[in-house]
């Protein structure tokens, strides 16, 4: 893959984790973690356990250029926020994204978490919880699917927040995902335009490059 087509925005020689047995059959594939460091974690199903021979036996290491040669997948990521993970969907060749819990390091945590805090310019936390439609947290790996973008901003009377989708149909029933405020607002950077909604007020656009029209509250 020449640099010019690299999709990635990490450097195509950065060292990843990866499960062995994907390296053997990309097709046990489940999810991958793009940490707050923006390293690769791509995994089997399995996870990091406290014994270390343990892990030396399930992962292993390449650069992050073989990973995608052998997981073409991985490129339909490259939008991805850092301290994201994307659970892989085989049938429906997507990806779901979800935000990374804390780990096991409550200092490391901490400062990440600071870190966050002091860079976030907008109204709120960037680690407040928002509810999204699914299809706002998929990530289709098919080039014809449409595009992704917010039609609704909803601040709920409990203070609480709902972004919905423009493949939910107005009126109906829908599924939500739960991600943190910085990752919903770095995968859909027009919702800031909106984040000082008061409890009560909904926001509503037409399409996707139309402005935003307060329609409650």
């Amino acid at each position: 893959m020449s640099s010019e087509n690299w999709p990635l925005s990490q450097d195509p020689e950065s060292p990843v984790i990866i499960s062995r047995s994907l390296v053997e059959d990309p097709s046990n594939l489940a999810f991958v973690v793009l940490d707050d460091d923006g390293d690769w974690f791509i995994s089997d199903g399995n996870e990091f356990s406290e014994d270390m021979e343990m892990n030396k036996d399930a992962f292993g290491a390449l650069p992050l250029r073989e990973a995608v040669e052998l997981i073409p997948e991985l490129a339909a990521l490259a939008g991805l926020p850092t301290g994201m993970a994307a659970d892989w969907d085989p049938e429906r060749r997507s990806w779901l994204l979800s935000s990374v819990a804390d780990s096991d390091d409550d200092e490391e945590d901490l400062l990440v978490r600071a870190a966050r805090l002091a860079a976030w310019t907008h109204p709120g936390s960037p680690l407040e919880e928002v509810q999204v439609s699914t299809e706002l947290a998929e990530i289709s790996t098919d080039p014809a699917a449409p595009a992704r973008a917010v039609r609704q901003v909803v601040r709920e009377a409990d203070g609480s927040w709902l972004l919905v989708g423009f493949q939910v149909p107005e009126n109906e029933d829908f599924e939500v995902e739960a991600l943190e405020m910085e990752h919903a607002v770095t995968l859909y950077p027009d919702v800031a335009l909106v984040l000082s909604a008061a409890p009560g007020q909904v926001y509503d656009r037409p399409s996707a490059d139309a402005p935003w029209e307060l329609v409650e509250g």
